[in-house]
């Protein structure tokens, strides 16, 4: 080469790099002048004008667009709180990974999602455009398990693998669940250190997808030494009877949850802690241990407390009354034993300044009886009673309570309780008058055994989506145990919640009662039947207003109430009459079916759609097809942190004495 071309072409080399420095300098700071025009459009936070979705053909735009977080602009979305139609910096991300798990769920392993925004500052406003690249979709073929392990659960693993069918989507989200729950299964039969791998063999092709799940056991743990950090208010015995574990035991993940659960009902602690002991030192020794110790430690609550409540609250014979009570409580009594006394008055307000209740109570609460888990509660309640305004005489009180719950699990228990009542009336020495005020003062001696068993598999008690529950209530009163009425009293509820379509759940309920007399008693008393209507039975109906009649109300000459009645009878004593009347006697059975769509529908509104049918009957011979009540509706529930606030509005339709109206309805929480 000559000196001459050598020279031309260094200068040429040198003219390029010139021009690339130029260039990149030049669309450096283009890039970084519209890097910082986007980041002030992001301050401006424009509005989303559209959402332009390509490239999809698994699932349609407004299937795609239901998943995003982000929302065009609308009147619906302007009145909606948050800012889900406009952009911000962390939209774009959360819009792609909603896109891209929609399409997992489905097999489409590959997925891939670009999502850019075009901005026009002139107006705010901005378009989302998300470009999507499904590839392929994957399907199970063949599932497969190679465990390695030396219990006799192979097969349980197995079946839980076997679950994935052929012709079904690769879920990996699926998969990864799989995987947990054998772990899980291990670590709950003495092997925390499984390790549980899934893997995917495409070479047979999309279609034709091969799983493997390969699990290996590791060594067998047990339990070893439970170490209690020093307590201050409380005995070490008490944690330790807590536990469900002890040194020597298989290791159980199950059970060291169990444990936590039992240590938190005991209100004894604010936060627990029960996890390996690390001792002095930490490293894979500790971490790999065959018999790794546990170590507990907790935040106590103040072993005695004091409590102070008053408010306000209707009464419906006294107006507006306040209530105000204090109660003084121990948690520590005899090691582990509770304590609490209380008293309670009451005043009328404003109309009439006065008392009108006065109550003393202690409450103990032994949490081991016999030395089982089963907390016994004795309650001792006394109401000395206040002066009649219109006679002089006090209305003395007291009552004897004893309670226990047992739980099988955390979705089944059972509750028991007896009660011993005792009623005297002071100032009144005339038996006949005594009569008299018991039956207008409603004084009724009440002794009874009561016996609940529920079963709860709901995970949100508010809104339940799924889940069932169950009550089964049996109550005793007098018979050998004495008071004035002697009555059995029976009811069933049955509650079930599942999704319907959508993000619609679906909640049915079928409830029953029966109650019967025995014995010396000949009916049973008014305020213990069944009152049907209002927003938490049938809708549509006033509170209580389902329920049988008496048509007549048989009077003396001294207008005393001697008898209600469906049908006069044909003869009568000179000095009684009856008097025409409708009045609500109570039923002694009753059958209810409830049947509810709930939906979501804008912030925290809910929106409801349901039937309600039913009605009280006095007797089951009467409970028949034609005779049942049926109403209609819909509502709106406000989800508030106390639970929904309710707004029902229902119809029910002519049957019988009751004539075709509505009602409105405002409550908390749901019907059912």
């Amino acid at each position: 080469m000559s000196p001459r071309l050598h020279t031309q072409l260094c200068s040429l080399c040198v003219l390029v790099f010139m021009a690339a420095c130029l260039v990149t300098g030049l669309s450096a700071q283009s890039a970084t002048k519209q890097d910082k025009l986007y980041r002030s459009w992001l301050a401006d936070e424009p509005y989303i004008t559209d959402i332009v979705i390509e490239g999809n053909t698994r699932f349609s735009d407004a299937k795609i667009k239901s998943k995003l977080f982000s929302r065009e602009n609308s009147l619906w979305q302007s009145l909606k709180s948050g800012s889900r139609n406009k952009i911000l910096r962390y939209s774009i991300n959360r819009d792609t990974l909603e896109v891209k798990y929609l399409y997992l769920k489905e097999g489409y392993l590959n997925i891939k999602v670009n999502e850019q925004v075009e901005v026009y500052p002139v107006d705010s406003s901005a378009i989302i455009y998300i470009t999507i690249n499904e590839g392929s979709q994957f399907l199970v073929g063949h599932v497969s398990a190679e465990i390695n392990d030396s219990l006799p659960i192979s097969g349980r693993l197995r079946n839980r693998v076997e679950r994935l069918k052929r012709g079904e989507p690769v879920n990996p989200i699926r998969l990864n669940a799989i995987a947990f729950e054998i772990k899980t299964y291990f670590a709950n039969n003495g092997h925390p250190y499984a390790t549980v791998e899934h893997s995917i063999d495409t070479t047979a092709g999309p279609q034709n997808t091969h799983v493997i799940f390969t699990a290996t056991e590791g060594p067998l743990v047990h339990f070893g030494d439970i170490i209690i950090d020093s307590l201050k208010d409380y005995s070490p015995n008490l944690v330790e009877r807590e536990i469900t574990f002890k040194k020597g035991d298989i290791y159980s993940r199950e059970k060291i949850i169990e444990s936590q659960k039992r240590l938190y009902s005991t209100s004894l602690f604010n936060s627990i802690n029960l996890d390996f002991y690390q001792k002095s030192f930490a490293g894979p020794e500790r971490v790999q241990s065959t018999e790794p110790d546990f170590r507990f430690s907790a935040i106590e609550r103040k072993a005695q407390y004091i409590t102070i409540k008053t408010g306000a609250s209707q009464d419906s014979l006294q107006d507006l009354t306040w209530d105000f009570s204090a109660a003084w409580g121990k948690r520590n009594v005899f090691k582990s034993r509770r304590v609490e006394f209380s008293v309670t008055s009451r005043f009328v307000i404003f109309t009439d300044w006065r008392i009108v209740l006065h109550r003393y109570q202690m409450r103990f609460t032994e949490p081991w009886f016999a030395g089982l888990r089963l907390p016994l509660t004795l309650t001792a309640r006394f109401e000395p009673g206040v002066k009649s305004q219109v006679q002089d005489y006090r209305v003395q009180t007291w009552l004897l309570a004893l309670s226990t719950r047992k739980e099988w699990s955390e979705q089944l228990y059972a509750v028991i309780s007896g009660e011993y009542e005792n009623v005297n009336i002071y100032g009144v020495r005339d038996a006949d008058s005594l009569a008299q005020i018991k039956e207008e003062e409603e004084i009724s001696v009440r002794r009874k055994l009561t016996a609940v068993l529920v079963r709860d598999t709901r995970i949100d008690k508010f809104i339940p989506k799924s889940g069932s529950f169950t009550t089964y209530y049996a109550q005793y009163v007098g018979g050998f145990l004495g008071g004035d009425d002697s009555f059995i009293k029976l009811e069933y509820s049955w509650a079930r919640y599942q999704p319907a379509f959508g993000n619609v759940i679906y909640a049915s309920r079928l409830k029953g009662g029966y109650i019967k007399e025995f014995g010396s008693s000949t009916e049973v008393p008014i305020n213990d039947r069944f009152y049907l209507g209002g927003a938490n039975t049938i809708r549509g109906f006033d509170e209580g207003d389902i329920s049988p009649r008496a048509d007549y109300l048989l009077m003396s000459i001294d207008t005393t109430v001697i008898d209600t009645s469906i049908n006069p009878p044909e003869v009568l004593a000179a000095d009684t009459a009856y008097i025409p009347v409708s009045e609500a006697v109570g039923a002694n059975a009753y059958l209810i079916l409830n049947q509810e769509l709930r939906f979501p529908l804008f912030w925290k509104f809910w929106g409801s759609a349901f039937v309600d049918i039913g009605n009280g009957f006095e007797s089951l011979s009467e409970i028949t097809p034609d005779k049942l009540l049926f109403a209609y509706g819909a509502g709106i529930q406000f989800m508030s942190p106390a639970g929904p606030l309710r707004l029902d509005y229902a119809h029910h339709l002519e049957n019988g004495r009751y004539q075709e109206g509505d009602n409105w309805h405002i409550t908390i929480l749901y019907a059912f």
